[in-house]
């Protein structure tokens, strides 16, 4: 999987090809996320390359299911608010990423897809919200099966109940995978982790055994998301402890996250 972000995706394939998984009644995934700061040991494409090798993880249990799946490019220009003041983190407007995410769905669907989901890796607030919008959008307006996959127990802050058209809502990850005390909120153990088991050329592990923790409370986390003082809670760019990246179960992690994702996304195809 070392070999980039487009590995078995359509920017890799040939338009025919695209016409045979159209033809065939391919599902979509859509890996996104953004281009942003991810402390001094990851690289700024981090959030896409997780998008993408979860995305990977989901087709291979999808297609266990006897299902055909394709992979989109991924889409990397999202909004990225929390950590917009620092260099490397590129300030995509709210607006700008709607309309990109919507012309890309459009040509999916003028490609003759019917079924497309989003596997997002960016927590960022206003980035949720505008994959949301967008989503809702291009369900109401083409008629198409258009969800963005999200986590049950955070619909209910985005005034959602996991029930409507564009959601596809994900079940929370309830086994252990790390031995970290420190949560992961942004460039921690287990990003670093997953970084260096896929991408090792893009993880500075040296850094990263050298930087301390980095832990905030709750209320100091929301500052954090809602960007602004970024730099100020965290000056080194990240948000728990990159330095226990060793004590994590990567592929435990990424196949749970695979499983309960193509879960949700076979519940829905079945709903």
């Amino acid at each position: 999987m070392t070999d980039g972000m487009f590995k078995d995706t359509m920017a890799n394939m040939k338009w025919t090809d695209i016409q045979h998984y159209a033809d065939n009644n391919a599902l979509v995934l859509l890996p996104l996320g953004v281009i942003e700061e991810h402390g001094p040991h990851l690289c700024l494409g981090t959030d896409i390359y997780i998008a993408h090798i979860q995305s990977i993880f989901i087709k291979e249990k999808l297609e266990k299911e006897g299902m055909s799946v394709v992979l989109a490019p991924p889409f990397y220009w999202g909004v990225c608010q929390a950590t917009g003041s620092f260099i490397g983190s590129f300030k995509i407007r709210k607006e700008t990423a709607r309309e990109l995410l919507f012309d890309i769905l459009s040509s999916l669907i003028e490609f003759g897809f019917k079924n497309i989901y989003g596997i997002n890796a960016h927590g960022d607030i206003e980035h949720s919200i505008a994959m949301i919008e967008t989503f809702k959008k291009v369900t109401e307006e083409f008629k198409v099966n258009s969800r963005y996959t999200f986590y049950q127990d955070v619909l209910h802050h985005y005034g959602l109940n996991g029930n409507e058209p564009f959601i596809c809502p994900i079940k929370p990850q309830t086994i252990t995978v790390n031995r970290s005390k420190y949560q992961d909120v942004h460039a921690g153990d287990i990003e670093t982790a997953t970084m260096q088991e896929f991408y090792p050329q893009l993880t500075d592990t040296k850094k990263a055994k050298a930087l301390p923790p980095v832990a905030l409370d709750n209320d100091k986390i929301m500052t954090w998301l809602y960007g602004g003082h970024t730099e100020i809670l965290s000056p080194g760019g990240y948000l728990g402890s990159p330095a226990d990246y060793d004590g994590v179960d990567v592929l435990k992690h990424i196949n749970d996250i695979a499983f309960r994702i193509s879960e949700a996304i076979v519940e829905s195809m079945n709903s």
